[in-house]
């Protein structure tokens, strides 16, 4: 997992870990939510894998709306 700020700066890697992990389980187990909300006043865009992340960090992770799905 990787964090970049402006420009593509590289603010923050994780260590590479084995086999398959969700986005949002990662970001909890490397403590990563719960820095933010003390933090400084950011917004950050994250992917759907993170989705649910925006009301553990008061509001500053914003991922894209969810797609309706067409009932036929």
């Amino acid at each position: 997992m990787g964090v970049t700020g402006d420009g593509g700066r590289v603010l923050f890697r994780s260590p590479p870990r084995p086999g398959s992990c969700a986005n949002f389980t990662h970001t909890c187990q490397l403590g990563l939510v719960s820095l933010l909300p003390d933090g400084p006043a950011v917004e950050i865009l994250a992917d759907t894998g993170c989705r649910g992340l925006g009301t553990q960090a008061s509001g500053r992770v914003i991922t894209p709306p969810h797609r309706k799905v067409a009932k036929n």
